[in-house]
Parts: C-alpha cells; sequence; structure tokens
C-alpha cells in the first residue's frame, strides 16, 4: 500500500489493470467475489467487482465498501494520512449581471433577504432604453430607479438568471402556454408527456453538455415537486451535423466561409434552399457545403 500527501491514496494491485503486452503480474487480491466458485470466462484478469476483504489484516471479513472508513481511521493513526473529502460538483453561480434574464424574486433591506409575496409574481423586467453595464460594475436593473426601490426602504435584486433558468423548461410550458394558474395542467402534462417524455430530440452534438444538461437538472428537480410525471424528459436524442463551409471547414467569421442563408433565399427561394438541405445527405453526417448544388 502507497500513500501519497496530503490526501491518502490507497495503491490497491487487484484494481490496477496493467497493460496486455506487458502481462499480468501474480498479485495478492484484497477483495473476494461474493459469489464463490463462479469463475469469468477468458484470460486471467483482476477482479474489480463488490465482494469481502482478504489478505487485509484487520480489514478481513468485511464486506465492499465497509473497509473504507476503518482503513482511513489507520492511516489517521499512524500520522500516514488524513481524512479529506473532495467535490467534484461546485456550487452554481447562479447569477449574472445583464439585462435580458429572469429577475430574481428577492428584495433586500437592512442586509437581509426575502422572497416577494406570491401575489406579486410573475415579476417581470423594466421597460428601459438603456441596458449597458455601468462603468461602475452595476448591473443594468440598477438604473432602473422605479423598479428597484420599493415604498417600504427595501430595494429588489439586480442580477438576472442564465440563459440556463428560461430556456429549460419550455417544452412543458409549449403544452399548455395560456395556463396563467400554473406551470402545465397536470392532464394535460401527461397526455403529452406520456410515458417516457418528449419523443425525439433534435440538437447538435454540444448540446450534450449545455442545454441537455441544465434541461435534465430542471425537470428532475420537477419530477421530485411532483409537477411532472415523467422522470427523464427527453425519450431519443438524434444530433445533427454540421454543414460545413465550401471548403470542408468548420463555418465561422475568422476563416471568412460563412454562408448567410438569407442571401441563398434571396438569390435562389427558401423552397430551393430546403430542397436541397434534404438531398445533402443523412441529417447526422457532417456535410459541406455547395452553392453549385443549390443552382
Amino acid at each position: 500500500m502507497g500513500i501519497q500527501h496530503p490526501s491518502p491514496r490507497a495503491r490497491c494491485p487487484c484494481h490496477n489493470h496493467p497493460p496486455r503486452t506487458t502481462g499480468i503480474p501474480p498479485v495478492s487480491s484484497p477483495v473476494s467475489p461474493r459469489t464463490t466458485g463462479i469463475l469469468p470466462r477468458g484470460p486471467p484478469a483482476c477482479f474489480i467487482g463488490d465482494g469481502t476483504a482478504i489478505n487485509s489484516g484487520f480489514l478481513n471479513g468485511l464486506p465492499t465498501p465497509k473497509p473504507r472508513p476503518p482503513s482511513i481511521d489507520w492511516l489517521e493513526l499512524k500520522g500516514l494520512g488524513q481524512r479529506q473529502i473532495q467535490y467534484k460538483l461546485r456550487d452554481w453561480l447562479f447569477s449574472r449581471q445583464r439585462y435580458w434574464g429572469e429577475p430574481f424574486p428577492i428584495v433586500w433591506k437592512d442586509g437581509q433577504h426575502r422572497l416577494i409575496n406570491e401575489d406579486e409574481l410573475p415579476l417581470t423586467l423594466p421597460e428601459m432604453e438603456d441596458f449597458a453595464p455601468s462603468p461602475e460594475g452595476l448591473a443594468p436593473l440598477a438604473k432602473a430607479r422605479d423598479w428597484l426601490q420599493l415604498p417600504d426602504g427595501s430595494t429588489r435584486e439586480t442580477n438576472t438568471m442564465p440563459q440556463w433558468a428560461g430556456s429549460c423548461w419550455y417544452y412543458l410550458r409549449y403544452l399548455d402556454p395560456h395556463n396563467t394558474t400554473c406551470l402545465v395542467d397536470p392532464a394535460v402534462e401527461r397526455y403529452w408527456m406520456g410515458d417516457h417524455g418528449v419523443d425525439l430530440y433534435v440538437g447538435g452534438a454540444e448540446h450534450a453538455v449545455l442545454h441537455l444538461l441544465y434541461a435534465r437538472f430542471w425537470h428532475k428537480v420537477l419530477f421530485d415537486l411532483g409537477v411532472v410525471s415523467t422522470p427523464e424528459p427527453f425519450h431519443k436524442l438524434v444530433n445533427q451535423g454540421l454543414i460545413l463551409g465550401e471548403d470542408g471547414q468548420k463555418m465561422s467569421k475568422s476563416r471568412g466561409n460563412v454562408v448567410n442563408p438569407d442571401l441563398v433565399i434571396a438569390e435562389y427561394g427558401a423552397d430551393a434552399l430546403r430542397c436541397f438541405e434534404m438531398f445533402m445527405g443523412p441529417l447526422e453526417q457532417v456535410k459541406p457545403w455547395s452553392t453549385q448544388g443549390v443552382e
């Protein structure tokens, strides 16, 4: 067992995957499978599943993952390491100093904040002619004095929510867009969402770490609150391929290979543009643009 500071890390040979080209050295496994008498087929390999600790001294007989706390206690007792929790998830900075965004329904007074009353919802943005950031670094809403200052001396929150607020539940609002009493009528939501949510989601591959990630987060929260009936928002995902420039490179202003669809429509018509795109190839494939093809 090798220890690395500042936080303890155990080197476990049974969970180490050596390259096949170098062979598998003989090791003494510290874990025995829970089900004995069943050996995996194929070449010898390390056991990486759950089981019972063996060949591990005072940890023998403990099932996975119970050996972890006493092993950390032992390391601390011997002065070889210390217990430390490391999170990969970080707090979500859910605010922006911009005008366009949902305003927070929060007011401040004497350094304390509170939610506004439910009968004051929805809180809408004030009409502003100048919504550029101020030289002092204040959010644009700080300029809307009539909206900002309240009669009791409190002030509204001037930060707004990011784009991952209002853009992540639109598929639910589309089901019941004129409802003024709730997000979506439960009966309407159950009818349209069915057993597995939205049937088909079409979006770029970048959505996997952007819109899909945040939309799923919101949907999970709404499911836990009982607002929606399906645990997952989308049933099937299709990523459409990029349309490259005529030079075969990704379209970008710096390369100067961007094709403006408005100019194509003005010269050849919208139907010609749509027809050409349909015949470029499968939706999922990356394809180069060809003005000659439109002609």
